[in-house]
């Protein structure tokens, strides 16, 4: 048993009182005087030496009133209660979850987090069972119940020790509301009796971008305690550098979001880019940096700086912040995509009849490419272009001989185009092309209009259009069409259809190369595709698609899965070198996991790392981790998390220790509450005490003789 306030037990002492009082005799101090009495001796009591007790049942009932007044002011509680009650079981069990995200890399959080574990297992009981987990946006393991209990423990704690010794803050962002609800399953799971206790206990920052609202409606089990432990810095003031738009190396293209916390006690930073020939390795240049005017609870966006001339740097950095682990923002520098379109085409027709007439203003150029179309016809040299150059042939007229088998070449060795049916003669020389037997193709008996009845939206340039809002494909109308048998054409692939089930768009592989095939035009008297709302979109999705455009995200995180299927790399290995100068390899069929902040560069083979046309990819912090003012436990109870103690802690202030221990106290002496059953206990020895007083002095009364007069 302990005592929450225990001074008053000394009020215990006045249980000598009762006893005072038992003890004492008093002689009368009034006298009356009889006449009839004035001739007598006086006669005085006779007194002896000790005194005795007469009443031992009033003295014992009026000294356990007073003991127990006073032990009920002490509030008393029972320490073991909660282990007395599992006796009979193999021990506690405690899941441990360490926040290991970006976040903590702040001052000093991570070695006040290992401080606070290592408390947490200096009251850890031999039969015990301990669980460590680690959690960023995703949860891990660093010892398990089982692994726990194979253990000798004697060797448990200094063996999880080592472990955490070797364990630091990534780069990750927070997901807490998974990480919690993956421990307590992990408890549920691990449950083998009614009354065995179990605790999650989590040790965080617990920073507003943690993620925690998975946690609104989780059914917590009934029989899992949760315990928050929150460590916090002195400095208050985060201010956070995050890329927005990084297209090409143009000057305006790079834009920084610069956001301040709520609590923040600086207003006024600058952001410029980090000079790589400096001694100090995060030093800015300072001659062009740009000042940001930021005040506490919002954010601005600005344009990065000028850089410099001779030299393409990649790190802007934020300075006048307190914390600076969110403060450098990596810039991948790359050129545009030179997009060069080869087309052959009619001869004829000119205006909205001709196809030509469409495409310039189909593909113009933008801040991450540039495209130039050139017309066969009009080139003095044949084809105008190396094949190495051209990124898509578009064919569009009756291809000559000659034309006919330098794009059989070109497809065969991984060349991309488009073949437009123009008509059917025209259309029929797909089969050439293919180097297959050659098949029929008519002319589609098309009354009115026909329009498309299915278009493939797993496709990846019609995945755009997978959307309730621009799914709409009923207002498109074509007024001439060709049929032809997709089923004489080996590994074709339907990418759209008319009503009467004609393929209207289809995809067959030639060679290492791919030739979408349309088979009705966009001149105005075949469709309306040229007019078509969708049309610009869907021909740069091919002009990507197709030529190999290397997409880029405007911005990558940490924590983001890369699709390298999209950087089209002819072997199906790629090859990754990471920001610490690793080098990894990635199957471009699967997903690569980016892991941390700064340059990825993506070849095909480690030679090719060092070539101009290596992929360079910029990874930056995610920007929740930013948010770094504390969230209320508040908000965590009342969606439902079941929080035995808020232990608010800083290690670095030894009173907060004591106070958490006071807390804990506290807290078990109100949920037992054994004060009222003792003062319960007290009332009913005093009322039992007044009774048997009441009793006994009526008793002496009737025993006392009358006196004569």
């Amino acid at each position: 048993m302990a005592f929450l306030t225990p001074l008053y037990l000394l009020a215990g002492l006045a249980v000598g009182l009762p006893i005072f009082f038992h003890l004492i005799r008093q002689t009368p101090k009034g006298r009356q005087v009889f006449s009839s009495l004035m001739f007598l001796e006086p006669s005085p009591p006779k007194v002896t030496q000790r005194s005795r007790v007469e009443d031992w049942l009033l003295l014992i009932l009026r000294a356990l009133a007073v003991c127990l007044l006073a032990l009920a002011f002490a509030r008393p509680f029972m320490r073991s209660q909660a282990e007395a009650a599992f006796e009979k079981d193999d021990g506690r069990r405690f899941v441990i979850l360490l926040d290991t995200s970006a976040s903590m890399q702040r001052e000093n959080l991570w070695e006040m987090a290992r401080d606070e574990v290592d408390q947490i297992l200096e009251g850890i009981e031999p039969a015990d069972a301990v669980s460590v987990l680690i959690f960023n946006e995703k949860t891990s393991s660093v010892i398990s119940l089982a692994e726990w209990s194979s253990l000798e423990s004697s060797s448990r704690e200094s063996f999880l020790r080592e472990k955490l010794k070797e364990l630091r803050p990534t780069d990750s962002g927070t997901n807490l509301g998974a990480a919690m609800i993956s421990a307590t399953d992990l408890l549920v799971e691990q449950e083998g009796r009614q009354n065995l206790e179990s605790k999650l206990i989590v040790v965080s920052d617990f920073q507003t971008g943690s993620q925690w609202e998975q946690l609104n409606g989780f059914p917590w089990p009934e029989n899992v305690q949760v315990e928050l432990i929150s460590v916090k810095v002195n400095e208050t003031t985060n201010a956070a550098a995050q890329l927005i738009v990084n297209q090409s190396a143009t000057d305006n293209s790079v834009r920084v979001r610069v956001s301040n916390t709520s609590l923040s006690e600086q207003e006024q930073f600058e952001i410029g880019w980090v000079d790589e020939f400096s001694a100090e390795e995060t030093q800015i240049q300072t001659e062009n940096a740009v000042s940001v005017y930021v005040p506490p609870g919002q954010s601005r966006v600005v344009h990065a700086p000028t850089p410099p001339q001779e030299r393409i740097p990649q790190r802007l950095k934020l300075t006048g912040d307190q914390q600076t682990f969110d403060n450098i923002c990596y810039v991948a520098r790359r050129s545009p995509w030179e997009a060069k379109v080869l087309f052959i085409g009619e001869e004829a027709e000119t205006g909205p009849e001709s196809l030509l007439f469409f495409l310039e203003p189909v593909f113009p150029s933008t801040a991450t490419r540039t495209v130039e179309i050139f017309d066969w016809r009009t080139s003095e040299n044949e084809p105008p272009l190396e094949g190495a150059t051209i990124s898509l042939v578009i064919v569009g007229e009756e291809l000559t001989e000659q034309q006919l088998v330098w794009c059989r070449e070109w497809f065969k060795s991984g060349g991309q185009g488009v073949f437009v049916a123009r008509t059917a003669e025209q259309a029929s020389q797909l089969y050439s092309l293919l180097e297959i037997a050659p098949q029929p193709v008519r002319e589609a008996d098309v009354p009115d209009y026909e329009m498309l009845a299915s278009v493939d939206f797993t496709h990846p340039v019609f995945a755009p259009f997978d959307d309730p809002r621009f799914a709409d494909f009923s207002k498109l109308r074509f007024w001439k069409h060709r049929v032809i048998d997709v089923d004489a054409i080996p590994e074709a692939k339907v990418l759209a259809s008319f009503e009467g089930n004609s393929p209207a768009i289809l995809e067959v592989p030639v060679g290492k190369g791919r030739l979408v095939v349309f088979s009705s035009g966009w001149n105005r008297s075949d469709s309306d595709l040229a007019v078509w709302s969708k049309f610009v979109p869907m021909m740069n999705g091919f002009l990507e698609y197709l030529g190999k455009q290397r997409e880029f995200d405007p911005v990558n995180y940490v924590g983001d899965e890369l699709d390298l299927a999209q950087f089209q790399f002819e072997s199906e290995i790629a090859t990754i070198r990471m920001p610490d100068g690793e080098i990894a390899t990635g199957n471009v069929n699967e997903k690569f996991h980016l892991n941390a902040k700064g340059i990825y560069t993506l070849a095909a083979t480690e030679e090719a790392l060092a070539n101009e046309n290596a992929i360079h990819l910029a990874v930056n912090l995610p920007p929740a981790e930013s948010k770094t003012d504390p969230i209320s436990f508040d908000l965590l109870k009342a969606a439902g998390v079941p929080i035995q103690t808020q232990s608010i802690r800083n290690i670095e202030d030894a009173q907060n220790v004591g106070d958490q221990r006071q807390l804990m106290n506290r807290e078990l002496e109100s949920q037992q509450k054994l004060w009222k059953w003792i003062l319960l206990l007290a009332i009913f020895f005093l009322l039992s005490e007044t009774i048997l007083a009441g009793l006994r002095q009526r008793r002496t009364s009737r025993s006392v003789p009358a006196t004569e007069s």
